[in-house]
């Protein structure tokens, strides 16, 4: 057949006009869809984000209030006691033992003053007197003094209009206190009084000084509500990466408080890079194949062509070929096999936030604090072959912890003898597989939790569980065993082992030295 015949054929002026009319109308297919995957992506990541800022807003105004109940047991102490300063003195007393932030505390009725401090602090305190009977009306509002402290007091509004009280909190042991009781996981938070002194960071360098606010929060000298309780995208020095901002009041003693809540932004935007890649790739598909169509005739002919003129050398070509092949075959079932693993588990994880976040809000985010750090694991562990015993430990133990708050605490887990061995090598979410396929297959209670013993024998990792079987047996396939056992294969050469005794189900995993 003629060559130039047959490109005349398909490539004539109809064929090309109906191959460009195909390729616009897909190409504005998935603009719009990918509009509509912007717009979805944006509402989604927007509800997460204030669902969980508004739960870390809740702790911090209960947090607060709790200096203004120090200031009202003042209050009931002078009012009710019988011997004033006997009374008063020792509720000062039981207020410095009972909160370590608190590092003063005075009260003064016509001057005279009743005052209890901790000694032998790094910067010395104010002058309480000053503080309780400031020269301005002004000096007795909560404010940040020496870069240290908080006073938080003045008059009483009630009982005396000579009555004074106050508190004296340092800053810095505030700090250090939300940072040991880990107060903040995938959002932090910068607490701003009314005369812009930072109150809270979580860098303590900034703890005490001014911190100024973006000038889209006013509008002539005054707060712009409009822009609060909404996300704005900024650039964080503290993170060093892209993230969203929402600013939110927090009343605080007659006065009004900025709180900045600060989120990541690179989860979201992460998943929307990938969709965009899917969706050129799907396209990039859609065109080859109409390309493939039309010149099918000519690389047929072609083909046959080549057959003839080159056997020796075509046969060659097909050797390397396969052996090629060969080798991208198993990289691409490892990936394969590592990827339906991960979206797997995301899947389900996902779906208990979401019934979670509608029922109790100190469970869900407890429970996005740990899917956080499970879905950072897996973004961390991606692309890589192995990870250390010690890594892949915390994100059981993190699974565990989720699985838990879903069903009351009903898994425990033991984990014997491994600190020698923590800095060996498994596969990435193998030690979670073998965890979830124990609680899958298995009854457990709280009354009656189900144990689960990791432990090192002979150079292998076993996982243990007694058997309790469930009453409606669960369908499964062995997929994920299986899974689980061709990657150690293609890696290790070595394999994995499955088998049920004397009443429980025990699994085994080489460790990788």
């Amino acid at each position: 057949m003629d060559f130039k015949l047959m490109y005349r054929i398909l490539f004539n002026k109809r064929n090309v006009v109906a191959l460009v009319i195909l390729v616009v109308v897909f190409s504005l297919g998935t603009y719009g869809i990918r509009q509509q995957m912007h717009q979805q992506y944006n509402h989604d990541s927007q509800s997460l984000i204030h669902a969980s800022t508004k739960g870390y807003q809740k702790f911090l105004n209960y947090y607060y209030k709790s200096y203004d109940r120090v200031l009202e047991a003042l209050d009931y102490e002078w009012n009710e006691a019988n011997n004033i300063d006997t009374g008063l003195r020792g509720n000062m007393e039981t207020i410095l033992e009972m909160d370590s932030t608190i590092v003063a505390v005075g009260a003064m009725l016509h001057n005279q003053l009743w005052e209890i401090h901790e000694d032998s602090l790094e910067v010395p305190l104010p002058d309480m007197r000053s503080l309780l009977q400031p020269e301005d009306e002004d000096g007795r509002q909560a404010s940040v003094l020496k870069e240290r402290y908080l006073f938080v007091g003045g008059d009483s509004g009630r009982y005396d209009a000579q009555y004074a009280r106050g508190i004296i909190i340092d800053l810095y042991r505030l700090h250090e206190k939300f940072i040991r009781d880990n107060v903040y996981t995938s959002v932090y938070q910068v607490v701003i009084n009314q005369y812009q002194q930072c109150v809270y960071h979580p860098e303590i360098e900034k703890v005490g000084k001014h911190y100024p606010l973006p000038g889209y929060l006013f509008n002539n000298e005054k707060y712009n509500y409009e822009q609060f309780d909404k996300l704005h995208l900024a650039q964080s020095d503290y993170l060093q990466m892209p993230v969203y901002i929402e600013y939110s009041s927090m009343p605080f003693r007659g006065d009004e408080w900025i709180v900045s809540s600060v989120s990541p932004g690179f989860e979201v935007k992460d998943m929307i890079v990938r969709q965009e890649r899917n969706m050129v790739l799907l396209f990039l598909f859609f065109l080859s194949t109409l390309l493939g169509i039309l010149m099918f005739g000519i690389l047929h002919w072609k083909r046959e062509f080549l057959l003839r003129s080159s056997a020796e050398q075509e046969n060659l070509n097909l050797l390397l070929k396969h052996e090629k092949q060969k080798s991208e075959t198993i990289s691409v079932k490892l990936e394969l096999l590592r990827s339906g693993l991960n979206s797997h588990f995301m899947f389900n994880s996902l779906g208990t936030v979401k019934a979670l976040l509608s029922k109790d809000d100190e469970i869900a985010r407890k429970m996005l604090s740990n899917l956080s750090h499970l879905y950072r694991y897996q973004l961390r562990t991606e692309g890589e072959q192995m990870v250390t015993l010690r890594d892949e430990l915390g994100f059981t133990q993190t699974y565990v912890d989720v699985i838990n708050l879903r069903m009351n605490s009903s898994i425990r887990l033991e984990i014997n003898n491994l600190s020698d061995y923590f800095d060996s090598k498994v596969l990435p979410v193998s030690l979670q597989l073998l965890v979830e396929n124990c609680i899958k297959h298995n009854i457990a209670t709280e009354k009656d939790p189900l144990v689960i013993t990791i432990k090192v024998t002979e150079g292998r990792i076993f996982v243990i569980n007694e058997l309790r079987p469930k009453v409606a047996l669960v369908e499964t396939n062995g997929k994920g065993l299986n899974n689980l056992n061709i990657r150690y294969t293609l890696i290790t050469e070595k394999e994995c082992t499955f088998k049920k005794e004397n009443g429980q189900f025990i699994a085994s995993i080489p460790v990788i030295n």
